[in-house]
């Protein structure tokens, strides 16, 4: 055997190693079937009915809309209805994939309910009224968590027009749907993960968000995210910023405090240090985070959560374990966030 036929054969050998690696990477950064500690649709309904029920006086339950393509429900938990109180909305999911918001907002809720004594607890309900939508992709989410497609990221929406979900390419990105800058966001074809729709709030999800933002005039939006590919992970995401406009000046310094606020309090998944705010300007799509300062001033904010580990891998599914590690640093920094800035 000649040297270059040697070398193809090291070649290959290594290329097969780093793909064995990159399989097993992925493998323990993301297990899929979902652990039994994640929400399945039975468990949310049940402790969202059971929040609403044990506290009749300060947590209520709303159905703010219905999935065109599912038919499901779109809920909404209201904490605190006196219009005194500084109104905060926080989005789990937009993406049916990304199910670690919905774990830390229905965290978020439970904290409130059940640590009644607790002064944190006391300071927040005296200051803020909250709505927590665990998802705003029901269908997309009911997917994932049943175990039938781990990817399952736009909604159900008929995107070919075909009378039949094609599971992986039907639907709608719903972080992409929103009015404000929707037409400057690039069209990509139907079957692509980041379709925008086929017009500025066409999908109903979206629409929901909208008429509860014309009822509240909400200070702070707080939209949960995951990166699949790692290049998001773990940072802070504030709207665009129109650089030429002396006015937003002010708001944006508040905005950045705040999301610093945030990031200094979570530590790494996988590497030393802390949550960043994303150091340069965003993007001009139609996103909630652009939607909501835009159109009624809310300081609103894209936080990615879950790490990529050392091979690059971004956490999307993490194990029980490193779950429920990661739902409680992300809440106690939340609980911080809002208590420093009531």
């Amino acid at each position: 055997m000649n040297l270059i036929n040697i070398y193809k054969i090291g070649l290959i050998i290594c290329i097969m190693l780093s793909l064995t690696q990159m399989s097993c990477a992925r493998k323990i950064a993301n297990v899929y079937p979902l652990d039994k500690s994640y929400y399945n649709d039975a468990k949310l309904k049940a402790d969202l009915k059971e929040l609403s029920r044990i506290n009749p006086e300060s947590f209520k339950l709303h159905t703010i809309g219905t999935t065109i393509a599912g038919e499901n429900p779109i809920y909404a938990l209201q904490i605190q209805t006196d219009i005194d109180r500084t109104p905060v909305l926080i989005i789990g999911q937009h993406h049916g994939d990304e199910v670690m918001g919905l774990e830390i907002a229905m965290a978020f809720a439970k904290y409130l309910s059940e640590n009644p004594g607790d002064a944190k607890v006391r300071d927040l309900l005296d200051a803020y009224a909250f709505w927590i939508i665990p998802t705003l992709n029901p269908d997309g989410w009911k997917i994932v968590t049943s175990g039938k497609y781990e990817w399952k990221r736009k909604n159900n929406t008929d995107t070919n027009n075909n009378r039949k979900l094609d599971i992986k390419t039907d639907g709608v990105d719903l972080n992409r749907n929103y009015p404000t800058f929707w037409s400057l966001d690039k069209s990509l074809p139907e079957m692509s993960p980041f379709y925008k729709g086929i017009a500025p709030a066409s999908e109903a999800e979206t629409r929901a968000v909208m008429e509860i933002a014309e009822l509240v005039s909400f200070k702070y939006v707080f939209s949960y995210h995951t990166s699949a590919s790692g290049t998001y992970s773990e940072k802070i995401y504030l709207p665009w910023q129109d650089m030429k406009d002396k006015k937003t000046k002010d708001d944006f310094t508040a905005m950045r405090d705040i999301a610093k606020t945030y990031a200094s309090a979570v530590p790494k998944d996988y590497a030393p240090g802390t949550y960043a705010v994303h150091p340069g300007n965003t993007s001009r799509i139609g996103n909630a985070r652009n939607y909501f300062y835009y159109e009624w001033g809310t300081y609103s904010y894209d936080i990615e959560v879950c790490g990529a580990n050392k091979l690059g891998v971004g956490t999307v599914h993490p194990a029980g374990t490193k779950r429920h590690e990661i739902v409680q640093k992300n809440l106690q920094a939340l609980v911080r966030t809002l208590l420093i800035f009531k």
